[in-house]
């Protein structure tokens, strides 16, 4: 048994800064990448907290351009997924010229 302290959940904020926000193909996009991870990971925008992996509840935030989101991950894989969704938004989801 190991006497380290299990740590908590990693958390990032990002700002939209595509043209159309977390609109539906963004959101899938994100929901996909989100999925090829392990670790359980949480959207939350102005208190209200929804699975990543959920394209509805991101749909549900209104998460437009200029708005900041916290993205929060707790697994095997937490530090990577951060990193992967966090460019994926800074990015602008592949989508703005």
């Amino acid at each position: 048994m190991s006497d380290t302290p299990l740590s908590g959940p990693l958390q990032v904020t990002v700002g939209i800064c595509n043209q159309r926000g977390l609109h539906a193909r963004a959101s899938a996009k994100f929901v996909k990448l989100a999925s090829s991870f392990e670790a359980e990971i949480r959207v939350t925008r102005d208190g209200v907290t929804v699975d990543a992996r959920s394209i509805m509840g991101l749909l549900m935030l209104g998460a437009g351009i200029g708005c900041g989101v916290d993205i929060e991950a707790e697994g095997p894989d937490a530090a990577e997924a951060l990193e992967a969704l966090s460019d994926l938004v800074a990015r602008k989801f592949d989508e703005d010229q």
